[in-house]
């Protein structure tokens, strides 16, 4: 096991690639929004609010929908083995509370590189930029940028808490991750092999959602008591102000999609907004 990419020197564009070249990477998980890089089909994750809760994410990756991102995925070489998560992507920020949407104007929020995203926070005011999350924490620690937006074990394990004081925990955006091994090798595998690797990404899967959810109140607890930090909970945020500014961004999404020749946007769209 080579975590963080280590064997694309921490690129994960790079890391998927090699994953579709089979060498030197022949399984991986990789975000939905790493992929989107690839293809913008992958965003479609991403739209804001489309997930009432993680149980909802299940039902439709675990269905009609993820099928259809697998199918995706088969394009470029790749088998999908499951569908695991790295959450609800939580916004933090070292200013103020953020409660409402007026909350975020002109807040310099570093968001990952995905056009969905920069298109939703610029809608929700923000001054937002793309970033490298390896330059992220040195960048919010000099207040190059006052925030950002990751799931809550991913904050932690970089240590954001330490120069972010606050956190509202919205919900907004949901973020997935692709097991996949490469195709050529899944192919050349026996029926009964593949049905056995098949098995073990299920459950690798299912057990991968199970701890990264677990320990999402151990880690509000300790910001709160070790950090200081001033958690925000989703109740006593004005959700439909945010939900509000994004109105009509679905219809952005597909004709972005449209626009770059990808036919079936809309039923793509609707499989998982449905």
């Amino acid at each position: 096991v080579y975590a963080a990419d280590q064997l694309t020197n921490g690129n994960q564009s790079e890391g998927i690639q090699a994953l579709i070249d089979g060498d030197p990477v022949q399984i991986s998980m990789h975000s939905n929004l790493i992929y989107s890089a690839f293809d913008p089909r992958f965003n479609v994750v991403s739209l804001p609010f489309l997930f009432d809760s993680v149980e909802d994410a299940d039902a439709k990756l675990d269905g009609e929908a993820g099928e259809k991102l697998k199918e995706i995925l088969d394009e470029y070489g790749l088998h999908c083995m499951g569908i695991a998560e790295n959450g609800f992507r939580q916004l933090t920020n070292s200013k103020q509370e953020v409660k409402t949407v007026d909350d975020m104007k002109n807040l310099k929020i570093r968001v990952a590189g995905s056009n969905l995203l920069m298109e939703c926070y610029k809608r929700w005011g923000a001054d937002a930029t793309n970033m490298n999350w390896s330059e992220t924490y040195t960048a919010l620690q000099q207040k190059t940028v006052e925030g950002q937006e990751n799931p809550l074990p991913a904050i932690d394990a970089a240590s954001v808490q330490e120069v972010q004081p606050y956190c509202s925990m919205w919900n907004a955006i949901y973020d997935c991750l692709f097991f996949c091994i490469n195709g050529d090798i899944y192919d050349s595998m026996t029926p009964e092999q593949q049905e056995v690797i098949d098995e073990c990404g299920r459950l690798a899967t299912e057990y991968e959602r199970e701890i990264n959810r677990a320990g999402d109140d151990e880690i509000m607890d300790r910001w709160q008591n070790e950090n200081g930090v001033t958690i925000t909970n989703y109740d006593d945020m004005d959700i439909d102000s945010f939900k509000e500014a994004v109105d009509g961004v679905d219809e952005w999404y597909q004709n972005e999609l449209e626009s770059q020749g990808y036919e079936g946007a809309k039923d793509l769209i609707d499989t998982f907004t449905k």
